[in-house]
Parts: C-alpha cells; structure tokens; sequence
C-alpha cells in the first residue's frame, strides 16, 4: 500500500517524506527511489538534522527512506508503523 496522508490510512517511508515536505512547499513526490533521485548525496559523516537517509532493503537501490533526527536515529514508517529507527540497524540491509 502507498499512502501519503493520515487520512488515507497511514504512510508508507516515501508517503511520509512527501507529506512532511510538502508542508514546506517542496515536492518530493515518489517512491524511495524517485525521492534519491531529486536529492544530492553527501558522504555520511556530514548528515544533519533534517536530511534524507537511504537504505536498499529488499531490492538493489534506494528501497526506504526516513529523515534523520540525529544521534544516529531517523524517523520513517514502516512495518510498525511511523517509529523511530537507529541508522546502523539499517545499515545491515544496505548491501541486500
């Protein structure tokens, strides 16, 4: 399921970065992918508050995306629902 508004049921982790950046007025419309797409990588040690972290979890690419909130935490919905992760927890995915 792809959603993208509470009203809608919920979030999937690129619904939830659209609707988050839409209150903003940025377009970041798209799956996971579509999303990596629009953004400009910076290496890791440089992450901020408020930039996008991404994960290939069950396919090779960009499969999930959250909002880093620092201390090596990001918020993103998933399976549980919109929860807050840890980025090295992730990271065990990246190469699947």
């Amino acid at each position: 399921m792809v959603a993208g508004t509470p009203a809608t049921g919920g979030f999937d982790c690129s619904g939830l970065m659209e609707y988050a950046f839409r209150q903003v007025g940025i377009d970041m419309s798209g799956t996971a992918q579509a999303q990596y797409n629009k953004t400009i990588p910076i290496p890791e040690d440089q992450i901020k508050q408020g930039d996008l972290v991404f994960f290939s979890t069950y396919k090779p690419g960009p499969s999930h995306v959250g909002m880093y909130v620092g201390n090596g935490q990001f918020i993103n919905a998933n399976d549980s629902g919109i929860s807050y992760s840890s980025v090295d927890q992730y990271h065990s995915y990246k190469n699947n």
